[in-house]
């Protein structure tokens, strides 16, 4: 392990490797501060670009730009409520109020931070868990990933703000919204009502930026947007100081959120959008009444930041290890290695240990230099907050339509965003959960297709294998503790008196 490590190390310091990782960081930062433009689409549009380069300078290339692209997108979730990357949907839900008590310095910089340590922390657990990977994953089957979605629903309940009930609601419209397109195993036609485009589904990129986007560029449009009022520069630097040590004041939180991203990133297909979620989900459930979720709690957008850049190194643990990419945006990485000669699998770490370390250390330094350059950059971004909203609103609506129509040049997109747009300006006025909603959306394929192959393979005795059960007890008591250690605290104090 020492010689890959150091083999790791000499790969990384190459001269071409880090003028690439210089190159890729502001270009995923970018996709990531534009609607619309997310991880998988920066992996995407670069993976033509590393067509001939060696392995190492290569995927460090790709995987740079798709690793900071979070982190980029955290900015636009705060500074105009839109999530610059749908990974980013959790940080809008305590951000947007954040910027309107005009603490938006504040809560950028707890973002940028809470990104960079999580990222750091989940290259940590990726290096460890590498030699030991495989048996824990073969765990996870049709039955363990099924559950492990589920529990992602269940905690939209958590997530929903003051009514649960609504959030459940948004979350089964989301679900629903789902099964449009062909059945992924039957290969039938659902909901399509005789008009190809509906054939391949109802697209991710156009119903977030119509849910969270033009609500907000409408609601630009009939009101002034609150200012803090401070505006200068030096306020700025120290709201923005005050928030890069709010997740070393959480040290717990943070941890927590981030191995929740670790985590969830390991299992195959369920990373991306929902480990921020979950860790949000699980940092409001512990938190005090008082901490205010939902209303502009700093620790509402630490959790999810965390989680966010920490589920890159468990989803790249499963690539790496199992060729099985852990989200969307690592199949297209994987499509890399397979460009670039390398095929990932369990023989993939027996032969090419340094080139994995080597990305390790990669992915550790993107998520730092993002964040020396995301705090260098944050002054100039916030001007946008300045523009006076008669010329906001109709900029961040020329973005929408650019963004929506370069992911696939498809002028149905741009009809679909303004439809989800008004769906979402509706929620948003009765009180509906636009997150909820969109987790419901993602997590209901994997739901639906792992429950077929379950039932197949196991009927309903597939619900009392032993990684359901363990997940199912995790799932208990983390909704549970917080009563119980609530009761327990009560006791104490009680016999204490």
């Amino acid at each position: 392990m020492l010689e890959a490590l150091a083999g790791g190390i000499a790969l990384f310091l190459d001269p071409t490797v880090l003028l690439l990782i210089a190159l890729a960081v502001p270009v995923g930062l970018v996709m990531g501060v534009l609607p619309g433009l997310s991880g998988l689409s920066a992996l995407a549009l670069l993976l033509p670009f590393v067509y001939g380069m060696q392995p190492m300078p290569g995927l460090a290339f790709l995987l740079a730009a798709h690793a900071v692209v979070s982190t980029g997108g955290s900015l636009t979730a705060i500074v105009l409520g839109i999530p610059g990357a749908p990974a980013n949907a959790a940080t809008v839900i305590d951000g947007g109020p954040l910027r309107a008590q005009g603490r938006h310095g504040e809560a950028i910089g707890a973002a940028l931070a809470a990104s960079g340590l999580g990222g750091l922390i989940g290259v940590v657990a990726l290096i460890a868990l590498l030699p030991l990977l495989l048996p824990i994953v073969k765990l996870f089957g049709a039955p363990e990933t099924f559950v492990l979605a589920l529990l992602g629903v269940i905690c939209i309940a958590i997530i929903g703000r003051e009514d649960p009930l609504r959030g459940l609601i948004a979350a089964a419209l989301g679900m629903f919204l789902s099964t449009f397109g062909w059945q992924r195993i039957t290969g039938e036609p659902r909901f399509w009502l005789d008009f190809d485009y509906l054939l391949d589904g109802m697209r991710l990129v156009p119903m977030v930026l119509g849910l969270f986007a033009v609500p907000e560029a409408i609601g630009l449009g009939v009101e002034a947007v609150r200012r803090s009022g401070n505006g200068g520069r030096a306020a700025l630097q120290a709201d923005l100081g005050r928030g890069l040590l709010a997740p070393f004041r959480r040290p717990l939180l943070a941890l927590r959120s981030s191995l929740i991203g670790v985590l969830v990133g390991i299992v195959p297909g369920v990373g991306g959008e929902t480990a921020p979620f979950l860790a949000y989900a699980s940092a409001k459930k512990r938190a005090p009444a008082s901490e205010g979720f939902g209303k502009g709690a700093i620790a509402g957008v630490v959790a999810p930041e965390c989680s966010n850049n920490a589920k890159e190194g468990g989803a790249l643990l499963t690539t790496l290890a199992l060729g099985l990419p852990g989200s969307a945006g690592m199949a297209v990485l994987l499509g890399g290695f397979l460009l670039l000669g390398l095929e990932p699998g369990p023989d993939f770490l027996d032969a090419h240990m340094d080139i994995a370390i080597g990305l390790a250390i990669t992915l550790a330094v993107a998520n730092l230099l993002a964040v020396l350059l995301m705090i260098a950059c944050a002054p100039l971004m916030l001007r946008v907050l300045a523009a006076p909203a008669r010329f906001l609103s109709p900029a961040i609506m020329v973005l929408v339509v650019l963004g929506v129509y370069a992911v696939a040049n498809e002028p149905y997109d741009v009809l679909a965003v303004f439809l989800f747009g008004v769906l979402g300006w509706f929620m948003r006025a009765y009180g509906y959960s636009r997150p909820a909603l969109l987790l419901g959306f993602i997590l209901a394929p994997l739901i639906e297709t792992y429950l077929h192959i379950s039932l197949r393979r196991y009927g309903l005795d597939f619900l009392l294998q032993p990684g359901v059960l363990a997940i199912a007890a995790f799932l208990l008591v983390g909704l549970l503790w917080p009563r119980l250690w609530s009761l327990l605290r009560r006791g104490r104090a009680g016999g204490g008196a």
